[in-house]
């Protein structure tokens, strides 16, 4: 039965996903109108991510210490006061600044939400609903502004327009409990060492972030480079986000029937595919379905990497560390992918990201068996 607890999960989950779902038209726009080059605005995109990754990679000394509805209220507050000042402070360092700030409360956001979601009977429809609610927000809010607002209002209306939403989501925090993971089964005991196939299992979740973010941040700049216009784009960009929700439905749908072994194997080589189609743009439709690709790929093996490290984590002490994985992955892509942009073009930067990717799969199915389970023992029930 859904808590409050889950419905509150999915508002501040949706809220740390805005600027990753702003980030292709971010980075577009510095590029266009901020006179920053490909590898500086990727950095942009990096510094938002480092502060992710931080609050996230904190998140085995604060989550459970602090008051998640408070925290949950302050880091949307702080979220909006730092989209205020993108939109009204145009140099660098300012910039700089307000991104690593909103990576940092956006992290916090996120791994509360995991946590809640991780602590369920079945995390992986837990994880599945998540994204398929979130996205969906996001795929919406990602057409919005490519369509109505990045041409016409540039960088300060879009933060405009983000900063109102994010008002409005902030109020599912107050469903949060108040007292956090304070009163949690464990919550006193000491952490354990984590085992080789939960280090492995994180590390590939850091690779996936890394390939998937790479290509992402700069999903705008290939079509523009390919030679179309923004009218045509921005329906893709929502597409991929849209197609995110779709392939977690997917996941929830086919659920452990297939055990995690197969859908991370077809998943994983659906991204691959997805983004080696994006080296050869000879027609609109192929960049159209290859972006899509991507999304549905990404949405469809993220329930199954993250059920995968929830079982891996029987008392469930490292799951926190699953925003910390995707977001170091995350931060490493736009920034390295920029330089392999400025070094080589778009197909240098699809084929350092491919490579990741299929290293990232390798240490992913190390950890996993064939059969229904595939990955360790069952995740805990979830607790009132």
């Amino acid at each position: 039965m859904i808590n409050r607890s889950f419905i509150g999960a999915l508002g501040i989950y949706t809220i740390g996903g805005l600027f990753w779902a702003f980030l292709p038209f971010f980075v577009g726009l510095n590029i266009s109108s901020g006179g920053f080059s490909q590898a500086q605005a990727g950095a942009l995109g990096t510094g938002y991510l480092a502060g992710f990754s931080a609050a996230s990679l904190t998140a085995l000394w604060w989550a459970r210490r602090f008051n998640w509805r408070a925290l949950s209220l302050i880091a949307a507050g702080a979220v909006v006061a730092a989209l205020l000042a993108l939109a009204r402070v145009g140099n660098y360092p300012a910039s700089l600044a307000a991104v690593v700030a909103i990576g940092l409360m956006m992290g916090a956001l996120w791994t509360i939400a995991y946590r809640i979601f991780s602590a369920s009977g079945n995390p992986e429809r837990s994880f599945a609903v998540g994204i398929v609610v979130s996205y969906s927000v996001l795929a919406l809010v990602s057409y919005v502004v490519g369509r109505f607002l990045v041409e016409q209002h540039g960088l300060a209306g879009s933060s405009y327009f983000l900063g109102a939403l994010i008002l409005v989501l902030a109020l599912s925090a107050l469903l949060l409990p108040a007292g956090g993971a304070a009163a949690e089964e464990g919550q006193g005991e000491a952490l354990e060492r984590p085992s080789l196939p939960l280090v492995l299992a994180l590390l590939g979740i850091l690779g996936t972030g890394f390939a998937f973010a790479a290509v992402w941040a700069f999903a705008e700049r290939i079509g523009v480079g390919a030679g179309y216009d923004a009218s045509e784009i921005s329906p893709v960009i929502a597409s991929n986000l849209l197609a995110s929700a779709l392939g977690s439905v997917v996941a929830t749908l086919l659920g452990m029937r297939a055990g995690r072994l197969i859908p991370l194997l077809a998943g994983m080589l659906a991204m691959l595919v997805s983004m080696l189609a994006l080296m050869q743009l000879a027609d609109f439709r192929i960049y159209a379905i290859a972006v899509a690709g991507l999304g549905f790929a990404i949405g469809f093996v993220l329930p199954y990497q993250m059920g995968n490290i929830a079982a891996l984590d029987s008392k469930s002490q490292f799951v926190v560390l699953i925003a910390a994985a995707q977001g170091i992955g995350s931060a490493m892509g736009p920034w390295l992918g920029g330089a392999a942009a400025d070094a080589g073009g778009y197909r240098l930067l699809i084929l350092v990201a491919a490579a990741v990717l299929v290293l990232s799969a390798i240490m992913i199915l190390a950890t996993l068996r064939p059969g229904a389970g595939g990955g360790g023992p069952p995740a805990a029930e979830a607790r009132a």
